[in-house]
């Protein structure tokens, strides 16, 4: 197993040579960076996953002390530096040791509850349950009844064995952009600023950026930008082309994205023309259109709940529209609450006036204080008054600054851009036994 163990860190360095010197004059787009599959290091990866022993076995050395934090149980080269100095296999290792490997070295890591790999060109800091990534690339694997944790300056990596089954996950870091990969069992990645994880299962990617950082996925395909989300509570995905991002406060919304909330999920958008949306729980809507200056916005609310406290609109031919599977409602200067069910659509109006106009032409005005059911056929029932009750659990279930005091509200001071999950199918392709589904949406409601 010695032997095993020394072949797979050296095939680790040798690959990283390779893709060295492969990628000097090359610039790599962030589509590139999103899509490229990591069969290679998964791979290597699974071959441990296969062959290890157990966490005490002599493949990776005895389980750290109570004392210590891990062990260097295998180094590969002469570039492997411990706080400065040479680190030599075996090495018991603390919180806050410094690990530097150069482009020659690679090292595998024993803590209590599993291993690290960690690949040519790595700073890491050992901490008391896992390790601090610096930059460089790690392959994790949890087999204790603890969680391994691996973090970096703007996310936060836990991995943990589920019924005795080994938990394992790549990790690179490079300047301001990081990518996980589950390789096997889950992982818990969050995000600076994000209240809650989100959970990666084996064959999935995740991408996550710092803020600034150049050519972010966060940007819409067309450029046109159409507003900002200012509150959030866990958990809001962004459907934007073929990608699903996670939201944090602060991303932008462009033209034709799509918003879906989870059960527990809702969103304060605010447009550029001032207009405030907020979105319920177990909800979807999507942005056709919203030109601030032209005063011509479009909504698709697919399902769920949306209240909207619209801008006055001025210039001729102005318009403000929220389509929904039966109809239109289309607005001027209007604060409004709409409902999509698979029966109804249900229109409650607090102010101002709405005009809603079914597929088949027919159209009543709602004026406030007033509410309108129209059913899947497009029948209308009403207009008449809405409640007291009605009206508040209307505002209620969209509202979010109400749920401020349980502490979900997200409130990030350096705003990540979206992490980005991707379904790839290369745990299946290398032959470990994982099975490739297809992850359901945030909101299980919506296809």
């Amino acid at each position: 197993m010695q032997i095993w163990t020394l072949l797979v860190v050296g095939k680790m360095k040798l690959f990283s040579r390779t893709r060295s010197k492969g990628r000097k004059g090359i610039v790599i787009s962030p589509g590139m960076l999103l899509h490229r599959s990591h069969s290679y290091f998964l791979l290597l990866l699974a071959g441990i996953l296969v062959c290890a022993g157990a966490p005490g076995s002599s493949a990776y050395g005895a389980t750290p002390g109570s004392d210590s934090a891990a062990s260097a149980t295998n180094i590969i080269g002469k570039d492997a530096k411990l706080n400065g100095k040479a680190m030599p296999a075996g090495a018991t290792l603390f919180p806050g040791d410094v690990i530097h490997l150069g482009e020659d070295s690679t090292a595998a890591l024993r803590f209590a509850d599993g291993l690290v790999l960690a690949a040519p060109d790595t700073e890491l800091v050992v901490e008391s349950r896992g390790v601090n990534l610096r930059n460089g690339r790690l392959q994790v694997r949890a087999d204790g009844g603890e969680s391994l944790a691996i973090s970096g300056p703007f996310f936060q990596v836990n991995l943990a064995a589920s019924q005795g089954i080994p938990s394992s996950a790549e990790i690179r870091l490079g300047g301001m952009r990081a990518q996980v990969s589950a390789v096997t069992g889950a992982a818990d990645l969050t995000a600076a600023g994000s209240a809650a994880p989100y959970k990666l299962h084996a064959g999935e990617t995740a991408t996550l950026a710092f803020a600034g950082a150049d050519a972010s996925p966060a940007q819409g395909a067309a450029g046109q930008e159409a507003g900002q989300i200012s509150r959030l509570l866990p958990q809001i995905q962004i459907d934007r082309e073929s990608q699903h991002l996670i939201a944090s406060v602060s991303d932008r919304v462009y033209w034709n994205d799509g918003l879906r909330s989870g059960p527990t999920g809702r969103a304060h958008v605010t447009l550029k023309d001032g207009s405030q949306l907020n979105l319920g729980s177990d909800s979807s809507l999507r942005i056709l259109q919203h030109d601030a200056q032209a005063q011509q916005t479009s909504l698709d609310l697919i399902l769920g709940r949306l209240r909207g406290k619209i801008t006055k609109m001025t210039l001729p031919g102005a318009k403000f529209e929220i389509h929904t599977p039966v109809g239109v409602a289309g607005l001027v200067g209007t604060d409004l609450s709409l409902e999509v069910t698979n029966d109804y659509v249900e229109l409650i109006v607090f102010e101002g006036e709405v005009r809603f106009t079914t597929l088949s032409g027919q159209a009543v005005n709602v004026t406030a204080g007033n509410k309108l059911r129209i059913s899947r056929s497009g029948a209308f029932e009403g207009p008449f008054p809405a409640t007291p009750q009605e009206t508040q659990i209307a505002k209620d279930l969209t509202d979010i600054l109400g749920k401020a005091n349980q502490g979900a509200v997200v409130a990030a001071t350096r705003p990540i851009t979206p992490l980005v999950v991707i379904i790839t199918g290369t745990a299946a392709a290398v032959g470990i036994g994982v099975w490739q589904g297809t992850r359901p949406a945030v909101s299980n409601i919506v296809p």
